[in-house]
């Protein structure tokens, strides 16, 4: 099979890149090869949605900021007939909670998000519990609030990039693609686990956690790896007043869902790899009590159901890895190592990824610190403070 364009992964964010580029003139033909179309154990149906700028890289803001944007409209740029895509978004806030001596940095990417437009408050203790009154207070030095930040259904949003995108004329496969093939400093082909061959002048590397594997048949090294995160569905019984989304220093992530919340707290010991198998007891042991220490009204929780997805994590720096492979392999363009953050950054790095293939170059917001030279070099661009 031929394209002009193979986006190799259809999760949301090859989804996003195939969008975009359906939206751009000149593109020519795009395919999007996607290992398993019922997504079972895609990261994107499995993680959590949220999308926040409290970051200190101002790309990172930047990116979020037009994250929050294009899914707030987005059932106006994914409307394929009736009824329009609806992806839950839910504008509730983010709240960062410095309780492991992160204080000041969390006061300096404060200073930051507010020079960049974003509307935040940095919150001492006191004001904390009066803003929520069941958070305890015990043990924080600080916390900042973005009350625009919030989330996403991330299924019904992948969803909704994909439906959009084969309206335009993008095409989805179901291939599991094993190997790639060059030829002089370009990729030329791309082969299927049941032996089809592809051929593209352009190959995108969308693969999430797999993507190293496939780089490495080409001599492209990555510093990316799976990371398996423990999820968590519960209900408590006690009332509690609306919630943002909370991310602690201590790890303590969780939001509201429906009825109930949804988050963990990660296990950083875990060896990198895949498994989705879910601990009979961390729950019990880690989550509960993290989340009890934090909300008192939460000793009194019901566990619904647990889940195990996967981050692409950078160990150079936790940053993507975007753009193409400079000098090594022109024509092959990388999309990974999102470390948790692909959900979010997933519209403006569809839209950059597709500008830069289309036009040689970024347009709206460069993302060229984010490229492959740095990692050649060993240059980590690192977010401070919480990840």
């Amino acid at each position: 099979m031929k394209a002009d364009i193979i986006i190799i992964g259809g999760g949301i964010v090859g989804s996003s890149i195939a969008y975009h580029l359906s939206q751009l003139p000149g593109a020519g033909t795009v395919l999007v090869l996607e290992r398993d179309a019922t997504y079972t154990r895609a990261a994107t149906p499995l993680a959590n949605g949220g999308i926040r700028r409290l970051f200190s890289l101002p790309e990172n803001i930047q990116m979020a900021d037009f994250g929050l944007s294009f899914y707030q409209n987005f059932a106006q740029h994914m409307k394929v007939g009736e009824p329009p895509a609806d992806i839950g978004f839910r504008r509730q806030g983010y709240l960062f909670i410095s309780d492991n001596g992160g204080a000041q940095q969390m006061e300096e990417n404060y200073r930051l998000q507010e020079s960049m437009g974003v509307a935040v408050e940095l919150l001492s203790p006191t004001q904390l519990a009066q803003r929520f009154p069941s958070l305890k207070e015990n043990g924080v030095d600080l916390a900042v609030l973005s009350d625009h930040d919030g989330w996403i259904d991330p299924y019904a949003a992948l969803m909704g990039f994909r439906r959009k995108a084969i309206s335009c004329g993008i095409a989805y496969e179901e291939a599991e693609i094993t190997r790639l093939e060059t030829a002089g400093n370009a990729v030329r082909r791309a082969y299927g686990a049941d032996g089809t061959v592809f051929e593209a002048e352009v190959f995108i590397n969308a693969t999430g956690a797999w993507c190293t594997e496939l780089a490495k048949t080409v001599d492209v090294a990555l510093p990316v790896e799976p990371m398996s995160r423990e999820s968590y569905f519960f209900r408590c019984s006690e009332t509690v007043e609306p919630l943002p989304f909370i991310k602690t220093e201590t790890d303590l992530a969780f939001r509201p869902e429906g009825q109930g919340y949804v988050g963990g707290v990660p296990d950083w010991s875990e060896k990198p790899g895949w498994n989705f198998r879910v601990s009979p007891s961390r729950f019990d042991e880690v989550v509960w009590p993290a989340l009890a220490d934090r909300i008192p009204a939460m000793q009194s929780l019901k566990l619904e159901t647990s889940w195990r997805g996967h981050y692409a994590r950078n160990v150079l720096d936790y940053s993507p890895i975007l753009g193409p492979c400079e000098g090594v392999l022109d024509n092959l363009y990388l999309a990974n190592g999102f470390s948790g953050h692909g959900i979010m950054h997933a519209p403006a790095v569809g839209r950059g990824l597709a500008e830069h293939v289309v036009y040689g170059a970024y347009g709206a917001l460069d993302l060229s610190c984010f490229g492959y030279r740095r990692i050649l070099e060993n240059r980590p661009y690192r977010e401070k403070g919480i990840i």
